[in-house]
């Protein structure tokens, strides 16, 4: 091989492995933690007092990202789908006899699309700040005491904070925390009282817990 081809050719190998790709992967458990806010009227009207309990979930959580500059980076975070269970509280418990508690239950994919800052670009703890918007799939809507339920997807707004621990050039130990603000509609039908249509505006207010390991690309 030609001495000058053999030097481009090493040059080339050099600059390649200097540079870094701008994608990484963050895999790890996720914690959903609800702040549920309800309204519900039945048959046209409101129940005052009506208020709901949504169980926590865990579920894992991948997050891709993309290194937009040194300290900015845009990051996907998706889940397996888990399902939250919806009760009803305050005056729901007295509404009728025959009502079992569960208003129903509800599948779900959570996406997350955010934009982080990185606050230190070194050291042994590196956090960052971040905003986003998360939308939300239903996927399923299995009856409890709404039959036919009925929930909408929703879109909504999302603040972050977090922080990587280097472990090496490539691999990390993260912590990140997601506040959601999110609102969805449920339709249905009340069987315990004769099929009555009843409509539910239920605010979800998520806080999202991740944490796992990362690699960089």
């Amino acid at each position: 091989m030609p001495v000058s081809l053999c030097v481009i050719l090493c040059g080339l190998g050099a600059a390649a492995q200097a540079q870094e790709s701008p994608w990484s992967l963050r895999v790890g458990p996720a914690v959903v933690g609800f702040s549920p806010d309800l309204k519900v009227s039945v048959a046209g009207a409101p129940v005052p007092g009506a208020k709901a309990k949504v169980a926590n979930n865990t579920t894992l959580g991948v997050e891709i990202g993309y290194a937009l500059t040194d300290r900015w980076t845009a990051r996907l975070a998706l889940g397996v789908p888990p399902t939250a269970t919806v009760k009803g509280a305050g005056s729901l418990t007295a509404l009728a006899p025959p009502l079992t508690g569960t208003l129903g239950k509800v599948k779900y994919g959570p996406a997350v699309l955010s934009a982080t800052y990185r606050l230190l670009d070194s050291g042994p703890v590196r956090p960052y700040v971040g905003a986003g918007v998360n939308y939300t799939v239903l996927l399923e809507s299995p009856d409890g005491d709404l039959n036919q339920l009925e929930a909408k997807s929703a879109w909504g707004s999302v603040l972050q904070a977090g922080f990587d621990v280097p472990v090496g050039e490539r691999w990390s130990f993260f912590v990140d925390v997601r506040k959601v603000w999110v609102k969805t509609t449920a339709t249905g039908v009340v069987g315990a009282l004769g099929g009555a249509p009843a409509r539910a505006s239920l605010k979800l207010d998520p806080l999202l817990v991740h944490l796992g390991v990362g690699y960089k690309f």
